[in-house]
C-alpha cells in the first residue's frame, strides 16, 4: 500500500478529525487489533456481538498512531490521529473505493457459490508470467475486500475474490473492485438460507458486474443451468467455458481421464488445443483450470505456460488436502460444505485407488428449510454415482445422509464417538474423505487421526 495522509482519508470517509493532525499518514489498514504496528490504520469494527473500540487504546501502545471511530467518548491522545465516521465499516469500504481509484492495474473478480478460492488460486498462477496479486487467505468479504485492495503494490494484475451471504453485498464491494474482467464459476445453494432461492443468488452474483466498464468480459461456466443463459446486462460480453465437451463454447475440455483422481485433459482455447495436468482431486478442477486458461488467454498470455503453471497447483489446507499417512490416505476437506461441493468431493472417492474408500461426512449448514432434502440427496448421490464401502456422520442432519444411502454406514452424536470409532475402524490401504461445515469441527477429528500412533509413519 502507499502511504495515505489523513488528510486523505478524511477526504474519502466524508471524517471528522477530532485527534491530532491531517499530515499524519499509514501505510497498511488493519482491522484486527493484534495486527497494529506503528504505520497502521485500525478501523474498529462495531459487530453485533463486539465492539472493537475497546481497543483503541491496545493499538496505541502497540504503536498505531491513526484510526477510524464512530464514537466520540472513546480513548485519545494528541498524537493519536482520529478520524471521527458515522459508521466505520462504511469508512473502510470509501477508504477502499478510494484507494483502488488511485490504481491502474486490471483486477479479475472471481465469484460462484463453490470454487472461488481454488479458482482464484488457479488463475493467479495461469496469469503468473505476470507480477500478480491475490486475495490473501479468505479476505473476500464486505471488511476483507477494501482490506485487500489496499495491499495491492507495484503488481501487474490482479486476482481478487467477492464472496456474499446476504442480499446486497456483492453490490457493495464489486463497486469497490471495478472488475476488469470477472469469473462466475457457479450458481449453487450455498447460503440458500439467507438469499432463499438459486434465482436471487444468481441477481446478487451478477452484482460482480457493478461497476465494470462497457466492453468488460465476464466468463460463465456453460455447464452450471443457472449460468447457461444468462440473463442480458448491457455494456458485458459473455464469454462460456465448459468441462463437458461443449463445443459452442469459447472454452472447452475433452478427453478427461483422471489418474488416482487427478485429471488430465485436453483444453480448447478459440481454436487451440493444450495438454493439461492437474495434482488436485476431482473432476471440478477441470473447469476451475479451463477457466483459468481462459482468463490467461483474455490478456493475451502464452497457454502453454499458463498450463505448466497449473500443473504445479497442490490445493490448500482442508480444502481436499492429501494427507498420507502409513498405510492410510486422508483427504481432508473440511473447510466448509454445500451440497454441490459435498458431491464433487464424495466424486474424488470414485475415481480413487484403495482398498477401501470411507466418506466420514458432517452436518451442511446454512441451508434453510430444505435442510433435511439437501443432505438425503446427498445421499442418494453417494448410492448412485460413489458407492463407497462405508459412510459415517456426525450431527443431526449429516445423519440423513447415511439413512438415505445402500451402502454400510454408521451415524454418530459427537466428534469424540465417531473419533474413538474411526481409530479402530481404519485399516491399512484405506482412503477416508472428511467434508463438513466449518463449525462442525471434522477437522478435529483428522488431526487425531493424523497424530494416532497406529498411522504415523
Amino acid at each position: 500500500m502507499r502511504e495515505t495522509s489523513v488528510r486523505e482519508l478524511i477526504a474519502a470517509t466524508g471524517g471528522v478529525l477530532i485527534s491530532g493532525n491531517e499530515d499524519a499518514v499509514f501505510s497498511n489498514i488493519v482491522i484486527d487489533s493484534r495486527e497494529a504496528t506503528k504505520n497502521s490504520l485500525f478501523v474498529p469494527v462495531v459487530g453485533e456481538r463486539n465492539d472493537a473500540h475497546k481497543f483503541l487504546e491496545a493499538v496505541y501502545t502497540a504503536g498505531c498512531r491513526v484510526a477510524i471511530s464512530s464514537r466520540k467518548d472513546i480513548f485519545l491522545k494528541p498524537d493519536f490521529n482520529v478520524v471521527l465516521v458515522e459508521n466505520t465499516t462504511k469508512a473502510l469500504q470509501d477508504l477502499g473505493t478510494y484507494l483502488r481509484s488511485k490504481l491502474s492495474l486490471p483486477l479479475v473478480g472471481i465469484t460462484g457459490s463453490v470454487g472461488k478460492t481454488t479458482t482464484r488460486e488457479m488463475v493467479a498462477l495461469a496469469l503468473s508470467d505476470l507480477k500478480v496479486f491475490k486475495t490473501p487467505n479468505n479476505f473476500n468479504s464486505q471488511l476483507g475486500v477494501p482490506v485487500t485492495i489496499s495491499r495491492i503494490n507495484d503488481e501487474e494484475i490482479g486476482v481478487i475474490e467477492l464472496g456474499m451471504s446476504m442480499f446486497g453485498e456483492m453490490e457493495r464491494i464489486a463497486k469497490i473492485v471495478k472488475c476488469d474482467c470477472a469469473v462466475v464459476t457457479n450458481i449453487g445453494t450455498a447460503h440458500i438460507e439467507n438469499l432463499h432461492t438459486k434465482e436471487n443468488i444468481r441477481s446478487e452474483k451478477f452484482h460482480i458486474m457493478d461497476g465494470m466498464k462497457a466492453g468488460s468480459v465476464v466468463f460463465l461456466n456453460a455447464d452450471n443451468d443457472m449460468l447457461s443463459t444468462p440473463p442480458k446486462r448491457e455494456g458485458i460480453i459473455y464469454k462460456f467455458f465448459s468441462a463437458k465437451g461443449n463445443t459452442d463454447c469459447d472454452y472447452y475440455a475433452t478427453d478427461i481421464v483422471f489418474h488416482n483422481a487427478m485429471p488430465e485433459f485436453t483444453a480448447h482455447i478459440c481454436g487451440r488445443s493444450i495438454k493439461v495436468i492437474l495434482n488436485v482431486f476431482g473432476e471440478h478442477q477441470v473447469s476451475n483450470a479451463l477457466v483459468a486458461l481462459a482468463v490467461a488467454h483474455h490478456y493475451n498470455l502464452d497457454i502453454e505456460s499458463a498450463s505448466k503453471h497449473l500443473s504445479s497447483f497442490r490445493g490448500f489446507s482442508h480444502r481436499q488436502e492429501l494427507i498420507e499417512l502409513k498405510n492410510l490416505t486422508v483427504i481432508d476437506d473440511t473447510y466448509n460444505a454445500s451440497p454441490d461441493s459435498m458431491k464433487a468431493s464424495l466424486s474424488i472417492l470414485k475415481d480413487f485407488r484403495a482398498k477401501r474408500k470411507i466418506a466420514v461426512l458432517a452436518d451442511m449448514k446454512e441451508l434453510g428449510a430444505d435442510e433435511v432434502k439437501f443432505h438425503r440427496e446427498v445421499g442418494e448421490f453417494i448410492s448412485e454415482n460413489v458407492k463407497p464401502d462405508a459412510v459415517f456422520s456426525v450431527g443431526e442432519l449429516a445423519r440423513e445422509i447415511v439413512n438415505c444411502t445402500d451402502t454400510f454406514g454408521k451415524s454418530f452424536d459427537s466428534n469424540e464417538a465417531l473419533e474413538k470409532y474411526l481409530l479402530e475402524y481404519l485399516e491399512d490401504g484405506d482412503v477416508c474423505l472428511f467434508k463438513g461445515s466449518n463449525s462442525m469441527r471434522l477437522f478435529d477429528v483428522v488431526d487425531k487421526i493424523k497424530n494416532y500412533e497406529k498411522f504415523i509413519r
